[in-house]
C-alpha cells in the first residue's frame, strides 16, 4: 500500500478479498497509510493481532539525501541483519519519509461480539485479571470510566468493560458464554453487543480523543506494564475524584490508558504527577494532544528515556541538519 491511501479505501480493497489489516486507527477515512505507521498508532484489537510493528514485514522510503531505500519483503522471515522497518515505525517522519508499507494481513472473521460488563471499577478490574488468567483469547479489552461508558450508549451511568471476541463462530459463541459466567460470578451485570451496537461501541474507543475539534482539552497517553494496569487506573481514578471531570479508556491487553482532561492552570503540574506515576511502575506518560499555548511550557514527552543519547545519534546519521520534522519527537529532536 502506497502511504497516502487511506486507512478505510485499504480496508475496502482487502475486504473484497475477504481479508482484513488488523489495525483500528481514529477515523480510518482520514487516517493514511503513512500516517499511521510513522505515528505507530494501535488500536483495541492489539493484544491479539499485534501491533504496527508487528504487522508491518516491508517498507519504502525516502532519505533527506533523495535517496530511495527498502527493508524486509513480502513474506514474513525474509532479512537478516537490522530491521529498519521497526525503527521507522513510530518515528514521525523525523528519519525519513515512508512512501509504501507492506503489511500482514488476516482473514475476516466469520464472527464478532461484544461483552459488556458493569459495576465497581475493583470488580471491573477483578474480571479483567480472571480473564488474563484463564483460557480465552479476547480480540480487545477496554476498561471505560462511566462518563466515556455513557457517551458510547452503554445502559450504564458506572464504569464498564467491553470484551472483544472475534474468530469463528463456535469460538464466539464459548467467549460469550464463558465471559458472562465469570460477570455474574463476579457480581457485575452483562450484556451482548452484535452487529451495529458492537461496531458503534469499538468505534467510539477508536475513536477517543480524536474528536476535540476546538482543541480545548488535554489527551494524555499512559502505558504501562499490564500487571500494573489496575493500581495506575484506581490511583488515577482517586486523584481526579475530587479534581476535575476526566473521561478514561484503558486497554487492559497492552497496558495503555487514554485519559482526557478540561485544561486549566493546574495542567503542567497534574503532567508531571502522572509521568512519575507512570515512572514508578516502569511505564512512561506522553500527552498527546493539546491547546497549543500549553504545550509551549511543558515537555509533552515527558522525562527524556535513557536511549536518549542513541536516537540523537541514530538522528544525526539519517538527518545531520536536522531538516525532518524538526522539534516534534522526543527531546525535540
Amino acid at each position: 500500500a502506497q502511504a497516502g491511501m487511506t486507512v478505510a479505501m485499504l480496508q475496502e480493497i482487502l475486504r473484497r478479498r475477504n481479508q482484513f489489516l488488523a489495525i483500528d486507527p481514529p477515523h480510518p477515512s482520514q487516517a493514511t497509510i503513512g500516517g499511521l505507521v510513522a505515528a505507530n498508532i494501535n488500536g483495541p484489537r492489539r493484544m491479539l493481532y499485534g501491533g504496527v510493528r508487528d504487522l508491518v514485514i516491508g517498507m519504502k522510503m525516502a532519505l533527506i539525501t533523495g535517496e530511495q531505500i527498502k527493508a524486509g519483503g513480502k513474506v514474513v522471515k525474509n532479512v537478516a541483519g537490522y530491521d529498519m522497518c521497526k525503527l521507522f515505525v513510530g518515528s514521525l517522519g523525523s528519519l525519513g519519509i515512508i512512501t509504501e508499507v507492506t503489511f500482514k494481513m488476516a482473514p475476516i472473521p466469520e464472527s464478532a461480539a461484544t461483552v459488556v460488563a458493569w459495576g465497581p471499577l475493583a470488580q471491573g478490574m477483578e474480571m479483567v485479571d480472571e480473564l488474563r488468567r484463564s483460557m480465552l483469547l479476547p480480540a480487545g479489552i477496554a476498561i471505560l470510566s462511566s462518563e466515556v461508558a455513557k457517551e458510547a450508549g452503554l445502559p450504564s451511568v458506572i464504569p464498564a468493560v467491553a470484551i472483544w471476541t472475534d474468530g469463528f463462530a463456535e469460538s464466539v459463541d464459548r467467549h460469550l458464554r464463558d465471559l458472562r459466567a465469570m460477570a455474574e460470578r463476579i457480581g457485575l451485570a452483562s450484556e451482548i453487543f452484535r452487529d451495529e451496537p458492537h461496531r458503534h461501541l469499538w468505534e467510539h474507543v477508536c475513536d477517543f480523543g480524536a474528536n476535540d475539534q476546538n482543541n480545548q482539552e488535554i489527551l494524555y497517553w499512559i502505558t504501562v506494564p499490564p500487571a500494573s494496569l489496575a493500581q495506575v487506573i484506581t490511583t488515577i481514578d482517586r486523584w481526579i475524584a475530587t479534581d476535575h471531570p476526566a473521561r478514561t479508556i484503558a486497554h487492559a491487553g497492552t497496558g495503555t490508558i487514554w485519559l482526557q482532561l478540561e485544561t486549566d492552570p493546574s495542567s503542567s503540574g497534574r503532567f508531571a504527577r502522572l509521568a512519575a506515576l507512570a515512572q514508578d511502575h516502569r511505564g512512561l506518560a506522553v500527552i498527546a494532544a493539546a491547546p497549543p499555548a500549553l504545550k509551549d511550557g511543558i515537555d509533552v514527552w515527558g522525562p527524556p528515556p535513557p536511549s536518549l543519547g542513541i536516537m540523537r545519534e541514530i538522528k544525526r546519521q539519517f538527518d545531520p541538519q536536522g531538516i525532518l520534522n524538526p522539534g516534534r519527537f522526543v527531546a525535540c529532536l
